[in-house]
């Protein structure tokens, strides 16, 4: 009887492994899911409000205010948090979705392009480094104990929307 159902049992994985396989397979023959308007979707001018979002001026003028209390500075910093906590979530997804057309293109180029391929790999790497940064003293800033800065985020993200207008130059205008 264990034999019968240790038998059922790696069947059912071996089953399981093949159809993984096989689909895995057939989306690489397919190659990534590219949007053709994946030029629209990669814009710096989204991310502006980072820049701005944390700013302590606000908090500053909101305390000197009368009505300024402890409990709606905090309200505030709160919902600005999670405003930038979106805004951060939507920037790394772009970074990547950039990332994935520029490995796309750069896979299906005529001509070698390693040295691209290596500066992709490092903008990657700074880019979640930059990422851990962020949101390390983003819970600093739930404290009131560090600012955040956002631009460095934004930077790298235009590097990389540019080297993608530079390798498509057709797919619309690299200052969008």
């Amino acid at each position: 009887m264990n034999t019968i159902i240790f038998l059922i049992a790696s069947a059912a994985v071996i089953g399981a492994v093949c159809i993984f396989v096989s689909r895995r397979i057939a989306s690489l023959q397919r190659g990534p899911a590219v949007p053709t308007d994946w030029t629209l979707e990669l814009s710096v001018d989204r991310y502006q409000p980072m820049l701005r979002l944390l700013n302590e001026e606000d908090i500053s003028f909101l305390r000197s205010q009368p009505a300024g209390s402890s409990a709606l500075v905090k309200r505030l910093r709160r919902q600005r948090y999670l405003v930038f906590r979106s805004y951060l979530g939507s920037l790394q997804r772009d970074f990547h979705r950039g990332c994935e057309v520029l490995t796309f293109l750069l896979l299906q180029s005529q001509s070698d392009r390693r040295d691209i391929f290596r500066a992709l790999l490092l903008s990657r790497v700074r880019f979640s480094l930059a990422v851990l940064r962020v949101h390390w003293r983003l819970l600093l800033y739930r404290w009131n104990i560090a600012s955040v800065p956002a631009g460095h985020l934004i930077g790298l993200f235009e590097c990389l929307r540019l080297e993608l207008f530079a390798i498509n130059p057709a797919s619309g205008d690299a200052r969008a």
